[in-house]
């Protein structure tokens, strides 16, 4: 599984905070709590936070230079356990600073449910071990285009790829309100146009998403190359007619597509793929879910040991 990270920025715009309304907190049944706390990356508050700190300590130790005279807009964040993306995910802290943005639109692929358009988890909180993270209530907004937006029944909701990248963001910027869009099949032109009304100076876009899966390292390096020149390009036609570039293509797709009508340009800021971070080509299958079926998972995993012993001969 690989893994980048990219930051989109724009000409100077004037950055006006927004002051957050008092609210009510959020009733339990109305919080959407994390699924993957304990496995793709600690429960516990404290062990949470250090290895975040850990990670950006690591990242910070990257000299990278932002682009003079510009602001950033948007990134790409991957979501695989900690152990194999926290370091590119980190990289994220060499531009965020706290209070630095007041809501963050979060676009993540379906894994689980299978939809077209965007799914918005039917929560008013989300949970995570750092601490409560409010919707906004442009996440609403966003359900009036019934024809591209649904709710998402917090019953039905295993969906990883957002709930994976907020701890990084609360640890970078502090308090923020969400708005969490998990992204299946769309018209891409239609959804960019519809949460364009959402996306403003307050705003910071992210992109949940790894890159390729399954690969042999060198394959991986290859096809990640590419897809990542298609991103700097700002070619999200390039991504659809590639397979296996991203599980996140969709997402990456409208959010190429809005960078590219703000002219905003992405600049890549870390590159690394669970060989990489792990120590071990084939460490990255245990990400497949916890839940994963045996019988599957057996099957995933003998595939993979023919794979990479194919490749080993090679």
């Amino acid at each position: 599984m690989k893994f980048a990270s990219n930051a989109f920025w724009h000409l100077p715009v004037l950055l006006v905070c927004a002051v957050l309304a008092s609210w009510s907190p959020a009733q339990a049944s109305d919080v959407r709590y994390p699924v993957r706390a304990g496995s793709f990356y600690p429960s516990d508050p404290q062990a949470l936070k250090q290895s975040i700190e850990t990670f950006t300590r690591q990242a910070r130790a990257a000299t990278f230079a932002a682009p003079a005279a510009k602001t950033l807009r948007a990134l790409v964040l991957p979501h695989a356990g900690y152990p194999y993306s926290g370091l590119t995910a980190a990289h994220a802290a060499l531009v965020l600073s706290e209070k630095q943005f007041a809501k963050v639109l979060l676009m993540g692929p379906d894994h689980f449910v299978g939809f077209n358009g965007g799914a918005i988890p039917d929560a008013q909180a989300f949970q995570t071990p750092l601490g409560l993270i409010r919707v906004h209530p442009d996440a609403h907004r966003l359900l009036k285009a019934a024809d591209l937006f649904q709710s998402l029944p917090l019953a039905l909701d295993r969906e990883h790829s957002l709930e994976v990248v907020l701890p990084f963001l609360q640890h970078s910027l502090g308090s923020f309100e969400l708005i969490p869009v998990v992204v299946g099949p769309t018209d891409v032109e239609r959804f960019v146009s519809a949460i364009i009304p959402v996306v403003d100076a307050d705003t910071l876009v992210v992109v949940s998403s790894d890159l390729s899966h399954f690969l042999t390292y060198a394959d991986a390096q290859v096809k990640d190359r590419n897809t990542i020149q298609a991103i700097l390009g700002l070619r999200p036609d390039e991504l659809a007619q590639s397979g296996n570039a991203a599980c996140g293509v969709t997402p990456l797709r409208v959010l190429l597509t809005l960078a590219a009508q703000r002219g905003w340009q992405p600049v890549l800021l870390n590159y690394l793929n669970s060989g990489d971070t792990a120590g071990d080509v084939r460490r990255f299958l245990a990400t497949l879910p916890p839940n994963y079926p045996d019988r599957l998972r057996n099957i995933v995993l003998q595939s993979a040991d023919e794979l990479f012993r194919a490749a080993g001969q090679q």
